[in-house]
């Protein structure tokens, strides 16, 4: 994975601790293993649930190329899905808006299984991104606080990425992997990732991609994932990471002409049809 700066953030409305719970959990086994369901967004309203999530607007990070705003030109609800959507469209100095919703203080969850259904744009430098936050972020900082990257993309429509950063693996973190949905991102797929005190599994439509184990871990740094995490959907457009990538600097930083031509004639869109937790009984 290219080199990228801190994601460190603007201020949290943390609640320390929580761990989410809507309505009467749902019992489900998979391949064996008993898990009960603890909490979903099925995204079925007609806008974003406010006990869910934040729609955060004051992320400025990785030199991307992106004002998120709070208008439903950017986040919204509806069909069945939450969609966040990039315009070329300056604001606040920024060429493009986007959308992005965070959990923070909302619904954070501490081991388990968390998994999203996703559809995603391709065009080289778009940066869709399905990730956690250690809850501790105002306090411990980042990359202290952990993250962990479920999936990442930045616009190719045949692989995705996974990471973790922390303490001693941030950045060009040397804890990643790419890997190949059996067909095009543009597609419907599962993302997932189960987290335990001794490893963390990454997989797309229920097939194992990736394990990292504690141990592997903690031969670069603490490992920072026994706590709450809360749950990120973003759309970022260009920054280091897709630059990394493309090489693109012009005309927008990670962003090629081509992809600019096609955000600039038809709005691209992010969409999420749920997002559930899952814990082990």
């Amino acid at each position: 994975m290219a080199s990228r700066p801190s994601r460190t953030v603007g201020a949290w409305a943390l609640v320390l601790g929580l761990t989410a719970c809507a309505g009467a959990p749902v019992a489900e086994k998979r391949a064996g293993d008993e898990w009960v369901q603890i909490w979903s967004d099925e995204f079925d309203g007609d806008k974003v649930d406010a006990s869910n999530w934040i729609i955060q607007t004051d992320v400025h990070v990785n030199d991307e190329q992106q004002q998120y705003t709070t208008s439903p030109d950017n986040v919204s609800v509806g069909g069945g899905t939450l969609k966040l959507t990039a315009r070329l469209q300056t604001a606040n100095g920024y060429p493009f808006t986007s959308g992005r919703v965070e959990s923070a203080g909302k619904r954070e969850f501490s081991h388990g299984r968390v998994e999203a259904r996703i559809k995603l744009p391709v065009g080289i430098g778009l940066w869709p991104a399905f990730w956690m936050l250690g809850s501790d972020i105002r306090t411990a900082g980042w990359p202290g606080c952990g993250e962990l990257d479920i999936m990442e993309n930045v616009g190719y429509g045949d692989w995705i990425s996974v990471a973790l950063h922390g303490p001693g693996y941030s950045g060009n973190t040397p804890i990643n992997g790419r890997f190949n949905p059996r067909t095009p991102v543009s597609d419907w797929h599962e993302y997932r990732v189960e987290s335990s005190a001794s490893d963390i599994r990454w997989y797309i439509d229920g097939a194992l991609v990736k394990t990292t184990t504690r141990a592997e871990v903690e031969r670069h740094g603490a490992w920072a994932f026994d706590k709450p995490l809360f749950i990120i959907f973003n759309f970022a457009v260009g920054g280091s990471y897709p630059s990394g990538v493309n090489g693109a600097k012009e005309p927008y930083f990670g962003v090629p002409q081509a992809t600019a031509d096609l955000v600039r004639d038809a709005p691209q869109t992010m969409e999420v049809d749920w997002v559930r937790v899952s814990q082990r009984r």
